[in-house]
């Protein structure tokens, strides 16, 4: 009886808190909002880094740059964030998660992005009137130097000239190429043409005598 009565003093004095659990409704909700999300970036050149923004970003949810684990959020309802100075060639992943205490745990989306390499030689005298993929501004080119880039592009170019196919040579006939090349036709057709001449020529003959 002394412990029932200890037990019930302990409970009025720190009552048990039993936390609220996350709603398939909820939870529900929370995925539709998530589903609005997307995302653009843009190269600064002076920097040499991309700088994203998200948007569509309702202020009831959180973002995760689960690269570095730094969250952003939107104030607005409906609003936008901004993650800066993300090198060229990074993959971000982005996990989406509810503000909401009960389902804040609850991963509702997440966000793939991949940018680009920034080519820093795309605008090398070289690259000039030049379709190579090596001259394209997104190319990866951190594995050479100048002097490598040139002398690549260079090779690229020399191997394409090689492997062109050549121009059909445009043959001239004279008199003799011409009999060159009938001779067999000519003849059988001389041949042809002589015996039936001879026959026709032999018939009349036979044909005159007999009147």
């Amino acid at each position: 009886m002394k412990i029932t009565k200890k037990l019930l003093l302990l409970l009025i004095l720190f009552p048990l808190q039993i936390k609220a659990q996350c709603t398939n409704q909820e939870l529900t909700r929370y995925k539709s909002l998530s589903t609005n999300i997307d995302s653009y970036y843009d190269y600064d050149e002076s920097q040499n880094k991309f700088n994203i923004t998200i948007y569509n970003l309702s202020n009831e949810l959180n973002i995760k740059n689960t690269n570095d684990n730094t969250n952003y959020t939107s104030n607005e309802t409906i609003g936008e964030t901004k993650i800066n100075n993300i090198e060229p060639g990074t993959r971000l992943t982005i996990a989406v998660y509810p503000k909401n205490d009960n389902c804040k745990d609850y991963r509702t989306r997440t966000i793939y992005i991949n940018l680009p390499y920034y080519n820093k030689y795309y605008k090398d005298e070289i690259c000039n009137n030049n379709n190579s993929i090596l001259c394209s501004k997104w190319t990866n080119t951190n594995n050479y130097t100048r002097e490598q880039f040139i002398e690549t592009v260079k090779t690229e170019k020399q191997e394409e000239i090689e492997v062109q196919e050549p121009e059909p040579e445009i043959k001239k006939y004279g008199i003799f190429d011409f009999l060159g090349d009938f001779y067999i036709y000519i003849l059988l057709f001389i041949i042809i043409s002589g015996s039936t001449a001879i026959y026709f020529l032999d018939k009349k003959s036979k044909f005159n005598f007999d009147v």
